[in-house]
């Protein structure tokens, strides 16, 4: 049995590190964890008050940031990006997501950010 090559190793680290890029977008976005009415009633509530505004601002474009890094990562991994790009974001998406889901409360704790509200 051959054992792993670099390429793989390669290709493996590079998924699992858009999955960590794009889970900390999820975890600075704070939105996997709460419904849409949660978030929406959020949004009303700012929507007069300045700071809150730049801090959904800072928010958003650091979320944008782990998101875009995670993409460039996953090109190189990816053989035919111009036909497998988009279903490997999904994948990588939807895994960031489960993953926020189960410790983006403890990380955001660790940040010192807001966690999760009760309903």
């Amino acid at each position: 049995m051959a054992g792993l090559t670099p390429i793989v190793v390669d290709d493996f680290l590079r998924i699992a590190g858009a999955i960590v890029l794009e889970t900390l977008a999820l975890v600075v976005w704070n939105v996997g964890t709460r419904s849409p009415l949660q978030v929406l009633r959020d949004l009303r509530a700012a929507l007069g008050i300045p700071r809150a505004i730049l801090a959904g601002f800072v928010a958003f474009a650091i979320g944008v940031i782990f998101v875009a890094a995670g993409t460039i990562l996953l090109i190189p991994a990816i053989p035919n990006p111009r036909v497998y790009l988009v279903p490997a974001e999904i994948f990588t998406f939807l895994v960031a997501l489960g993953i926020e889901f189960l410790i983006g409360n403890d990380l955001r704790r660790l940040a010192g950010g807001r966690t999760r509200s009760s309903p």
